[in-house]
């Protein structure tokens, strides 16, 4: 049933990004960076449409060029730096006039875009298993034995005297992907990313600098 449904994917892009100006459309390797979500997207098998949530003409521009939809541009209140993903999600999903259909929605951020589209059908083949909801996740190990806080300019181990507790690995959302189908009964699957590439979220100059530095030494294959 669930590969019956219309899957749209939703790329949030706005114009104010202040690590990286004007990021999301900033050249890599030949591209700008939001073509490479788009393009994934619209290669894997899995995917219908795809929808570009930006407030920002320009922005506009490139995703339709690379093939995206951009059926309207997104308040200024909904693309600063306090606004919530949660709230650009819903009204991207309102303005869509999908409120009342049952559709599968795909999140893929521009700054992560080391993704292929076999992979974007990778998870959304977990996803038709019966999961409500597919999250790329990462792994943060955490070692108390080597963490310190600070107090009175001086670095004073966590544990201080306390017993040694066993090392614990972590696991926190990554941007990869996210898929979500609304269902009676939740049930959510937690994909554990290892390939170092993916893991690269383009945030800083120096973020950008590894992504062109991989694309130049042919480390990943996009698949497109």
């Amino acid at each position: 049933m669930a590969k019956q449904l219309e899957t749209i994917a939703i790329i949030p892009a706005r114009g104010g990004s202040k690590g990286i100006p004007r990021k999301n459309i900033a050249d890599l390797g030949g591209k700008p960076l939001i073509a490479y979500s788009i393009l994934a997207a619209s290669k894997a098998k899995s995917i219908n449409r795809i929808v570009v949530s930006t407030d920002d003409e320009e922005i506009a521009e490139v995703a339709r060029q690379w093939g995206a939809e951009v059926p309207f541009l997104r308040p200024k209140e909904l693309a600063t730096d306090t606004s919530g993903l949660g709230e650009v999600f819903a009204y991207t999903k309102s303005r869509l006039g999908n409120e009342n259909k049952k559709n599968i929605y795909v999140s893929l951020y521009p700054t992560s875009p080391f993704r292929t589209p076999d992979f974007i059908d990778e998870m959304m083949g977990i996803l038709y298993k019966g999961y409500s909801s597919v999250t790329t996740v990462k792994e943060v190990s955490f070692d108390p034995c080597h963490t310190y806080i600070k107090r009175d300019s001086q670095l004073i181990n966590l544990l201080g005297n306390d017993p040694v507790p066993a090392w614990k690995k972590y696991y926190r959302p990554y941007s990869l992907f996210h898929a979500y189908l609304p269902q009676k009964k939740e049930k959510h699957y937690y994909y554990v990313l290892t390939d170092k590439c993916m893991l690269i979220d383009i945030d800083t100059p120096i973020d950008l600098y590894w992504a062109e530095a991989v694309i130049k030494n042919k480390l990943f294959d996009f698949g497109f």
